[in-house]
Formats: structure tokens, sequence, C-alpha cells
């Protein structure tokens, strides 16, 4: 924090009050006057260094909520999972996936007369799925090429927040979970505390849509 942001209240307090008036009574009334508009400057201070950029929101998010844990901007989100860390995700949104005609990348080198072609020991057809590695499923299942329909019939958030099962168990974020176990990271909770969703409507990039996730660490 830079110093000229920084105010010793005590002190100018003491450099406002006339030295005909400098007693400790006096002195102890006004500062206890003055406390409101001090922790109004201390409030108002904190939300203008923050911004809706994901570091600054998690920051707040743990500062808020996760205040045992130190968060430390430049951790993966694995290590952020590791210490227990409310962190922030990309949305579940499919991802496209291009096909490509044969003609794209057709070889008469290695085409067969039937119209296969050979790899190995292994005899293929030219229609092949070509994706981008960027988009690999880490889970090894199907690649799942989306439908127009799951971009026109559902709604996806922008972005994914998720939050630490002891901070769910021990009531410091309230969530409607139903009954059952807070550990959900495939389906989205409903948190209750308002105050969460006032710290995230306040910081977000406006028109940001978000859901919230549990896990266990």
């Amino acid at each position: 924090m830079n110093k000229y942001t920084v105010l010793k209240w005590e002190k100018l307090l003491l450099w406002l009050i006339p030295p005909i008036l400098r007693k400790k009574t006096h002195f102890d009334w006004l500062d206890v006057l003055l406390s409101p508009l001090h922790s109004l400057y201390e409030d108002i201070l904190y939300k203008m260094q923050h911004t809706g950029q994901v570091i600054y929101l998690e920051k707040v998010l743990n500062e808020t909520f996760n205040i045992t844990k130190n968060y430390n901007p430049n951790s993966s989100i694995e290590e952020k999972r590791q210490e227990g860390l409310i962190y922030i995700d990309e949305s579940i949104k499919p991802s496209l996936q291009y096909l490509y005609l044969h003609k794209e990348y057709y070889n008469p080198d290695e085409a067969l007369p039937n119209g296969d072609k050979v790899r190995g020991d292994l005899r293929l057809p030219l229609f092949e799925i070509f994706r981008n590695l960027e988009y690999q499923n880490k889970d090894n299942k199907p690649v799942y090429l989306a439908h127009r329909k799951d971009y026109t019939k559902i709604s996806y958030a922008n972005f994914r927040v998720f939050i630490p099962e002891s901070l769910i168990t021990n009531q410091t974020i309230v969530a409607d979970i139903n009954g059952n176990s807070p550990n959900q990271q495939t389906e989205a909770i409903n948190i209750i505390s308002a105050e969460y969703h006032t710290l995230l409507n306040f910081y977000k990039l406006a028109g940001k849509s978000y859901q919230s996730y549990c896990y266990s660490v």
C-alpha cells in the first residue's frame, strides 16, 4: 500500500485539535466520533485497490471467508486445492470440435484402392476427426461434439467459483445442499449467504455470471 494512502488518524486528530483543547478526555471523545470515518475510509480504499480480475476476486473471497489461509496469486489450481483456498476456474461450456473433409488432408501415397489407408497393422478409413490439442479431455472420456442446442437451449455461467468443503461444513458460507454431501464437483450448489453474492456482484465485471461448486481437500 502506498504511504500517501495511509493516514495516521491519532496523529492527524492531535494536529487538528487546538493546543488549548488537547486534553486526554477531549481527545478520546473526538477519536470515538472519528472512528466511523476511519472505517469508511479503509473500506473504500480496500475496494479501490481491487478489481474484477481473477487474482483480485480470489484474494477478496479468501480474505473475507477464508481468513486462516494465505492466498498466493502465483499458485496453480492444484496448489490452491491442496491449500484449501477459494479459487476461480473457467466455464464448463463445451468447446467446439471441428470436422475436416478428407480432401483437406488426403494423401494419395498412403491410400489404398478401396479408399482405406494403412497405419501400421491397422486399416483405417480416410475420414477422421481432428480436435484442438488445447481442449484434450483430461479424464480420458470420449470427445463430446457440441450440438447447436448446447449453445441455444442451455445457459452457461461465465466462470465457476470453487469453495472448500470445510467452509460449507462450518457454515462460514451457507449453502443449500438438500441433505446431500457438499462434495459435488460436477453440479453447482446453491449459496444462501447474501454477503457472498453481494461481494461477488460488486467486484465481478458487469454482465458476467457465475456458479458455485464445492470440493474436498
